[in-house]
């Protein structure tokens, strides 16, 4: 695969193509400006057998795609992948999308489900969310860019799933996500990874494209939600926000751009697409150190105790 220009300088580079046919299909549609899809680890958890008056069929070793939509600020759940028979879309937002869910541009899941830590500790199957908007509430208030990524328990167990009273929801009625966490650190966010280690208590490491940053350029944030501080609650004091002020991102001029970012498993090394640039940054996700707080520098952050690290 080759630019199509007329350009013959070092500029105009090659890749190979990966396979040597390709077919495009549409899976799924009715999707509104759809950003980042992944897939969950657990098919068939969230939704179960039955939910919101509709029955749900997971066939054996079918896959089930979660797709963030821009442009209604919700998750599209595309059920059974390619099944002739029991393919279906169901669509889910959070009860307060427009701050936690708000132009959502990336998802991404937890999938290490061997990391040894016990049950009440292991965020295996969680999702986080990141939102490309710097707090407008729908465009009803001026930005105050308190905004980052949302954590979600995809177990609808637990009141991680409520109707729209807030109360839990029955099998019969629509049903609302209801957030696990939320970090602050990061408005107009345009990427998120998981970070697959399995040396924090919990596991709840992502990395984020923040496309604010010091209002010139974007940087690069790692949140550890640590303990999340579960449905219902409103506590941030339990985390650590690092941020990466030599890793200059750019997100581009377009509007509705989605960054990718991924771990490497075994190399701990993080890619990032960095669309205004069109490079693809690596960075070493263990080569960072402590250089200072970042409270006076980024006065916008989740909690003042000391318990909320923010370097």
């Amino acid at each position: 695969l080759c630019s199509t220009t007329d350009d013959t300088s070092t500029n105009n580079q090659c890749v190979t193509e990966l396979g040597a046919t390709h077919e495009i299909q549409t899976v799924a549609s009715g999707l509104n400006a759809p950003r980042d899809v992944a897939f969950h680890p657990t098919p068939g958890l969230h939704l179960r057998e039955y939910s919101e008056g509709r029955a749900f069929f997971m066939d054996e070793g079918s896959e089930e795609a979660w797709v963030i939509n821009g442009g209604n600020h919700s998750v599209s759940i595309v059920v059974n992948v390619g099944s002739e028979e029991h393919q279906t879309t169901i669509s889910r937002r959070d009860r307060g999308y427009y701050h936690y869910m708000i132009n959502g541009t990336a998802l991404a899941f937890n999938t290490i489900s061997n990391s040894d830590r016990t049950p009440d500790r292991d965020a295996f199957n969680y999702l986080a969310i990141c939102n490309d908007n710097a707090n407008t509430y729908l465009e009803t208030k001026e930005p105050n860019y308190f905004m980052g990524p949302t954590l979600y328990n995809t177990d609808p167990a637990n009141g991680n799933t409520v109707n729209r009273l807030g109360e839990e929801c029955r099998p019969e009625e629509p049903c609302y996500f209801l957030h696990s966490d939320m970090l602050h650190e990061a408005p107009v966010c345009v990427g998120i990874a998981h970070d697959p280690e399995i040396n924090t208590a919990y596991g709840n490491v992502y990395w984020a494209f923040d496309a604010t940053g010091n209002r010139k350029n974007g940087q690069l944030v790692r949140f550890d939600f640590q303990q999340p501080h579960g449905p219902g609650s409103m506590d941030h004091s339990v985390a650590a926000v690092r941020r990466y002020v030599e890793i200059s991102l750019d997100r581009g001029a377009d509007e509705s751009i989605h960054a990718g970012m991924v771990v490497h498993p075994t190399r701990r090394e993080l890619y990032i697409a960095v669309p205004g640039s069109n490079q693809v940054k690596i960075v070493n996700a263990d080569s960072g150190s402590f250089a200072r707080t970042a409270r006076e520098e980024y006065p916008i952050y989740s909690n003042r105790l000391p318990s909320f690290e923010y370097s």
